[in-house]
């Protein structure tokens, strides 16, 4: 008896030890119906850097590998888990396809949109090694990265600028120089609150930000075939693609000699680049910061990839605020703005996004409501193009201006609780923000809801590749459209009301409910009871 009990009891603990190690792993089978209501595996099928869902890190913010408080290389990979681990069986990462790192280049600010050396990373985020081995894991891990790249100007420690301050430099073409009496400018202009042209002996220099950013002169063919170098090198590292920033300034008319066309030589310039970068890559991605109406932007999608969508966070709060979606407002305004990418550039990708760094946090402004706050979540990330989450989103963090408050630490556990939480700087802000370890035990949670609606948007053709159509309802208090793809198409709905509503699926809406925020939605043939703020999605393959 003894020689068959004592195997008998290595057999239980080792299926013990099994089963627990699954349970903290949180691997399961996939059932994509389980999938439908409630955070569970689904096998995402997003394979290219232009699909799925990006999440713009901050690197000073994020995590912090070595306790001096700055964030860096080592700890955004020791965090790579959170973001994605790279298997479709776990639901304890949060599913990002894609990762925007905001500036990592030496700089003398803590934001970096002030470069001094475009061939080399911040020291205060580790390594070029560092970062290679970053890149290297989030490789393995199916995630793509962009990189910022300020094109518009660079600091004034750069070596470039430098040099360009003698008359007689090289180099002197490569920034906005104007002599005293230049007609073609007007010296003493100002713009956004501060003098344009900067003095350096009798000479004058553009900023159009701040005096320490001098813009560079992207007429010079030498500025032009540099940013294809700095682009290559990156891209030989192993980066995926670019966030342009400032893009739509780089030919302001400020700054350029009168008659000039700004939007013409912008235009041409990002063509040029963008068409460099795919002969290097195919499957690069690039977004441009172009902070203007629709049409200004569709005009840039000529040249660009895609465009982030402006005043798009800002609809989706009023339409939240308001309760109501009139005559599908809400979706009709997305698709006008699509319609006149369209005409354009037929290939354009959407860059849908509620909150930037730049920007006052969302989470302050819905006052931290979670319902309001996974419906502003669906409203983007289940319309078309590539959505981008602001670090923190996820977890409602809030933040206002100043900038620096805005970017505040990542929030992983309570205060001094983790041994990867950076320091930078104290929020005003987020004395009663729940941070990650509590959210990710709770499936109720902002943080899980989000890993639902990830997974659900690349998992479907229809909502990572599909164009969308509105298609309203007769009800006012619900927003509604099609998403469709060659292989499939979606119906996606969001009630806006704080009460439950009933409606009635429009004709041809003959699909299987892949998604629902919450679990107490109710299908009886064509007739939906939709939750308060909840969302649900229709599909059917083709």
């Amino acid at each position: 008896m003894r020689k068959t009990k004592i195997p008998a009891i290595f057999l239980c603990f080792f299926v013990s030890f099994f089963i627990f190690s699954c349970a903290s792993n949180k691997e399961q089978p996939i059932d994509p119906e389980k999938a439908v209501y409630e955070l569970a595996p689904i096998t995402r099928t997003v394979r290219t850097p232009g699909e799925g869902v990006y999440y713009c890190v901050f690197v000073r913010a994020f995590a912090d590998s070595d306790g001096d408080g700055t964030g860096d290389f080592k700890g955004l990979t020791a965090r790579l888990d959170y973001l994605n681990d790279g298997n479709d069986n776990t639901v304890s990462d949060l599913g990002i396809t894609g990762i925007w790192l905001m500036p990592i280049f030496p700089s003398q600010s803590y934001h970096g949109y002030d470069v001094d050396d475009y061939y080399n990373v911040n020291p205060d985020y580790g390594t070029m090694e560092d970062f290679e081995i970053f890149l290297a894991e989030a490789e393995k891990r199916g995630i793509s990265v962009i990189i910022d790249m300020t094109c518009n100007h660079s600091s004034v420690y750069t070596d470039w600028f430098i040099a360009s301050k003698d008359p007689s430099s090289p180099y002197r073409n490569w920034y906005r120089w104007a002599d005293e009496g230049d007609p073609r400018y007007n010296l003493n202009q100002r713009i956004w609150g501060h003098p344009l042209w900067n003095k350096v002996g009798n000479s004058y220099y553009s900023g159009l930000f701040v005096p320490s950013m001098p813009d560079f002169n992207l007429a010079n063919p030498e500025v032009r075939e540099e940013f294809k170098k700095i682009s290559k090198f990156w891209m030989d590292k192993g980066v995926d693609g670019f966030r342009f920033d400032a893009a739509g300034h780089v030919f302001n008319a400020a700054k350029i000699p009168a008659g000039e066309s700004s939007e013409q030589q912008a235009v041409a310039w990002w063509t040029e680049l963008v068409g460099y970068i795919k002969t290097e890559n195919p499957e690069a991605y690039t977004v441009g910061e172009v902070w203007e109406p629709p049409s200004t932007r569709a005009v840039y999608m000529r040249g660009l990839d895609s465009s982030f969508h402006f005043d798009l966070g800002t609809k989706i709060i009023d339409a939240i605020r308001s309760g109501d979606g009139g005559q599908n407002n809400l979706a009709n305004a997305m698709y006008a703005v699509y319609e006149r990418y369209a005409e354009e550039n037929p290939n354009y990708t959407d860059a849908p996004f509620l909150t930037n760094h730049d920007q006052n946090r969302i989470s302050g402004m819905l006052r931290g409501d979670v319902a309001q706050l996974k419906l502003a979540a669906s409203l983007y990330i289940l319309t078309e193009g590539v959505p981008f989450i602001y670090y923190g989103e996820e977890i409602g963090m809030m933040g206002a201006k100043p900038d620096e408050q805005i970017r505040t630490p990542m929030m992983w556990k309570a205060a001094g609780k983790d041994s990867l939480q950076t320091t930078w700087i104290d929020s005003k802000y987020n004395k009663n923000t729940i941070p990650v370890d509590q959210q990710e035990k709770n499936k109720d949670s902002l943080l899980n809801y989000y890993k639902r609606v990830i997974r659900i948007k690349t998992a479907h053709p229809a909502l990572y590749e599909g164009r969308m159509t509105p298609l309203a309802t007769e009800r006012s208090e619900i927003i509604s459209w099609v998403m469709e793809s060659e292989t499939e198409k979606a119906f996606v709905m969001h009630n806006l009301s704080p009460e439950a509503v009933v409606v009635d699926l429009p004709e041809g809406i003959d699909m299987s409910l892949i998604f629902t925020t919450y679990p107490d939605i109710a299908v009886d043939g064509s007739a939906v009871t939709m939750p308060p703020r909840g969302s649900a999605v229709f599909a059917a393959y083709k």
